[in-house]
């Protein structure tokens, strides 16, 4: 993972962390860990405000993302995390692995683009079973709206990208105001957007490696020009929020 990217999540991490309550916090989830970018700033964030809580780090590893636990555990190893987070292979809309109201705090970032409409409120569905009464949801997406042409040329190289979960979503990322109708449909309530700036982009050669991990090298070719131009830039995050 590149120096900025790192960056972005230890920030991301510190953005839930100040938006988040963790009085009756005991039992985390965090959807769709994938390697754990983001779960390792964040475990450690909340273990210097906390005693007594573990982080179940969920993912299909499966796919495009294939060994992306094993990937985390080597990471929970290297920072000696072990009693503090468990990796858990699933897929999210069929969490049958989790029972019902056993998690106290949901979280997860750029899982619900991976997800068709139907994808998303079976995940949605699930999520509410398993979160406790008075329980909250942190999910954070890419905003699919570009505000310049580094952004627009992240936002096209998804359309590129290798297999993803099926069916593949027709959306770079779902709209906010798309997820909160469904979560208010579910039973959610108290359903809030808050807005993190990612503040990270890349020049050429950073953009190359980054992308050579997700899409297909025609993406590369197709539009070297414009990447050499331009490079690319991570959209603002909207981050929605909401309780049971």
């Amino acid at each position: 993972m590149s120096g900025c990217l790192e960056m972005m999540y230890e920030r991301l991490a510190a953005f839930l962390l100040e938006n988040l309550v963790f009085d009756d916090v005991s039992v985390i989830l965090e959807a769709g860990c994938g390697g754990g970018q983001l779960t390792i700033p964040f475990v450690k964030g909340v273990s210097k405000i906390k005693k007594n809580f573990k982080v179940i780090a969920f993912d299909i590893s499966a796919g495009p993302y294939e060994g992306d636990l094993e990937i985390l555990n080597e990471r929970i190893r290297k920072e000696r995390l072990e009693a503090l987070v468990f990796s858990v292979k699933g897929d999210v809309r069929d969490m049958k692995e989790m029972a019902n109201e056993s998690v106290d705090l949901i979280i997860s970032n750029e899982l619900l683009c991976d997800l068709d409409k139907k994808g998303l409120e079976k995940a949605l569905q699930e999520f509410y079973r398993i979160l406790r009464r008075g329980g909250m949801m942190a999910h954070g997406e890419l905003n699919p709206i570009p505000e310049n042409e580094a952004q627009r040329l992240l936002i096209r190289a998804d359309a590129y990208s290798i297999e993803s979960l099926r069916p593949k979503p027709k959306w770079f990322s779902p709209f906010s105001d798309e997820v909160a109708a469904l979560m208010h449909k579910i039973g959610f309530k108290d359903i809030a957007v808050n807005y993190f700036e990612t503040g990270t982009k890349m020049g050429y050669k950073e953009a190359v490696t980054y992308l050579k991990g997700w899409v297909k090298q025609d993406f590369i070719k197709t539009y070297e020009h414009d990447l050499r131009r331009y490079g690319l830039e991570f959209p603002m995050e909207h981050v929605i929020f909401c309780k049971k």
